[in-house]
């Protein structure tokens, strides 16, 4: 049995067209989708349940190991701000200023003003809290090496619509 979703689909460049408006029906989401999606969000969770136990052994919380790897991950054309860093963990204002007291309670971070806009507060890993995440960035690729393929083949089953049985198990 398949599942349909309704898209409504629009042209912009016709704004009195209406026929342009028209509700039509999605492709039908087929089990082997359903499998790739209920596969991906298994692998995930897996990997990040691991993770969590990985980041606890070292004695951190799971968002001050994801605190430090927002930082280091950053594009380079980014400022690790208080704002920036809050955006990326999806996280409120209020709620990043505690988890960065916590972190720098830790010695993990540390936190300045920026020179050219004193308004802003610029965060930088201290050499203590790259150590830890060095360690636990290794953890994390060691542990995508052997779930990483499974990842890869749940996303192309999804996004390339392919209902093929030979997948990973």
């Amino acid at each position: 049995m398949s599942i349909g979703i309704v898209m409504l689909t629009t042209n912009q460049s016709e704004p009195g067209n209406k026929a342009a408006n028209v509700k039509r029906p999605a492709r039908p989401m087929q089990q082997a989708e359903y499998n790739a999606l209920a596969e991906f969000h298994y692998q995930i969770r897996k990997f990040l349940r691991h993770m969590e136990d990985e980041v606890r052994t070292e004695g951190l919380n799971p968002q001050q190991y994801q605190v430090l790897l927002a930082i280091k991950g950053l594009p380079e054309d980014r400022t690790a701000t208080v704002g920036v860093i809050a955006e990326r963990m999806q996280v409120n204002h209020n709620s990043m200023v505690e988890l960065l007291d916590r972190c720098e309670q830790r010695n993990l971070v540390r936190r300045s003003r920026s020179r050219s806009d004193r308004r802003q507060v610029v965060l930088e890993i201290t050499p203590e809290g790259d150590e830890v995440l060095c360690k636990l960035a290794r953890a994390a690729r060691q542990e995508l090496s052997s779930v990483g393929r499974i990842l890869v083949h749940s996303i192309e089953e999804l996004i390339d619509g392919k209902s093929g049985a030979d997948g990973p198990e």
